[in-house]
């Protein structure tokens, strides 16, 4: 029997079948835990670029404007900004938002906490009910950037390992 140039005894080719079905499904793992590993180390925020500890509230305080975005849509989208205040309250404006086939823009007040172990602020958005605004509700998607103050803000749209988002700088 011949596979792939290999002349092999039938008794090898016997071998060798059930010995590929045990190992084929560990290859496909490891195939997806390179790539998983990939978008950690590499996707944003890049993981040399990820706080080492979370800092107090009070670092991340301020009024942040977009300085960078990564999004798959053509049509030009207004500039985000997102203010978060030391008493715990946040303005949000023009955060691009995708949840499977639903897209919105999250504008409005409400609160803010964190970060929390994972280094991530969760929001809190009443919505202002402008056109295509998202629905009020809790969104947990902005995470922490940087080693030291101040930091940089990275709004992940959609799938978090997709590498979309808008990038926020401290003003």
């Amino acid at each position: 029997m011949r596979i792939l140039g290999w002349r092999l005894s039938n008794g090898r080719a016997l071998f060798l079948s059930p010995l590929l079905i045990v190992v084929l499904p560990f290859l496909l793992i490891l195939f997806f835990m390179g790539n998983n590993l990939a978008g950690a180390i590499m996707g944003p925020p890049a993981i040399w670029n990820r706080t080492w500890h979370s800092p107090p509230p009070s670092d991340v305080v301020g009024r942040y404007s977009e300085s960078g975005r990564r999004l798959d849509r053509g049509s030009q989208q207004p500039t985000a900004t997102l203010t978060l205040a030391a008493d715990g309250s946040v303005t949000a404006a023009g955060l691009p938002y995708e949840f499977g086939n639903t897209s919105c823009t999250l504008s409005g007040r409400g609160s803010w906490s964190g970060p929390d172990d994972d280094q991530k602020i969760n929001l809190h958005v009443i919505a202002d009910g402008a056109p295509g605004s998202c629905e009020s509700g809790s969104y947990p998607f902005l995470e922490l950037s940087g080693h030291s103050t101040p930091y940089t803000l990275y709004w992940v749209v959609g799938d978090p390992d997709s590498g979309i988002g808008v990038w926020l700088r401290k003003q």
